[in-house]
């Protein structure tokens, strides 16, 4: 295995941690929903989602990563767990 093949393994593996991560927080989805509906709260609740923004763009600075893709990609993560969290309620985009 040339030191090419042996490093895009590598990002292979990363890749699929990555997918397992989203799998992962995506499915907290439910426990969220849960949650809020116990206390009142909107499913698409924009003071968290600042928060978790804000974190995400701090944690990124700290590690010299573009905050603005960084910004992209949470935000995506964000509309999927609000997306999630509208399928269980009921309120899902369903054909």
């Amino acid at each position: 295995m040339s030191e090419l093949e042996a490093v895009r393994k590598e990002i292979e593996e990363i890749d699929r941690e990555i997918l397992s991560l989203i799998d992962k927080r995506v499915n907290l989805a439910e426990k969220v929903l849960e949650s809020k509906r116990i206390n009142g709260t909107s499913i698409n609740d924009r003071k968290q989602n600042e928060v978790v923004i804000n974190r995400a763009l701090n944690t990124a600075t700290e590690l010299n990563l573009d905050v603005g893709s960084i910004k992209e990609i949470f935000e995506i993560l964000i509309r999927m767990s609000i997306e999630r969290q509208n399928e269980l309620s009921g309120k899902g985009n369903l054909p």
